[in-house]
């Protein structure tokens, strides 16, 4: 594992920190799609179920793929949960693969005010993006005052996650990022240690709350449950 990354942490507990997210704005920076899925339908919607869920999506191509995780998820109760989803999309048409269309944005308009617009009134919600971090690479720069605008319109008291590709996190992202996020938690496969199988480190790389400290533990995928390596 590269030298940057925080020793295991027996102390570490995903579950607790997770119960945690409650009101603050989170960031998964992950480099396995798989693990950040089983990490968000597995934890943090099941853990927010009494929540008012919003999911706001950027482009129909990212529609698409939601929809294919949504077709694959094996309990009954989190499609449930999802299928009361209230859906943000931003993309060339209305149709989304499940939950109930709260909005329709076109992509081909000046989006981003009419999104700020539903962003305002999400409230006490989990409220998840999907897609957004292909906004620098769509818009260059100028995706930063989108980004901006987007994060300032987000309530107070939302639960909010958010998710990057590792390869995509770094420089002028990472430094924009941290500002925007109380927490930021990561996902890295690692195959050192344990050659037969594959086991992640999972953790908060940084936090501006006192009560979710930096950490990491190994955890592996047992079905589709994250559970701790000792």
């Amino acid at each position: 594992m590269a030298n940057d990354v925080v020793q295991s942490n027996h102390e570490f507990d995903l579950d607790d920190v997770v119960s945690k997210l409650e009101g603050l704005r989170t960031l998964i920076v992950y480099d396995s799609k798989y693990v950040v899925r089983s990490l968000i339908f597995g934890k943090i919607i099941p853990r927010y179920a009494d929540k008012k869920l919003f999911i706001a999506v950027y482009s129909d191509s990212m529609m698409r793929r939601l929809g294919k995780t949504y077709e694959s998820i094996p309990d009954a109760n989190v499609k449930r949960i999802l299928d009361r989803a209230a859906i943000i999309k931003v993309g060339l048409n209305e149709r989304i693969p499940f939950g109930k269309l709260h909005a329709y944005v076109d992509i081909h308009s000046e989006w981003w005010e009419d999104l700020i617009d539903e962003l305002y009134e999400v409230g006490d919600a989990l409220l998840i993006f999907h897609g957004f971090s292909l906004l620098p690479l769509v818009y260059g720069k100028e995706a930063w005052k989108y980004l901006m605008d987007i994060f300032d319109a987000l309530p107070d008291e939302v639960t909010f996650v958010n998710k990057i590709a590792s390869n995509l996190y770094g420089g002028e992202v990472k430094q924009f990022m941290e500002r925007f996020h109380d927490v930021i938690l990561k996902i890295r496969w690692e195959e050192e240690f344990f050659p037969v199988g594959k086991t992640y480190w999972i953790g908060v790389e940084q936090s501006i709350i006192f009560d979710v400290k930096p950490g990491y533990a190994r955890y592996k995928l047992v079905g589709e449950d994250l559970q701790k390596v000792d």
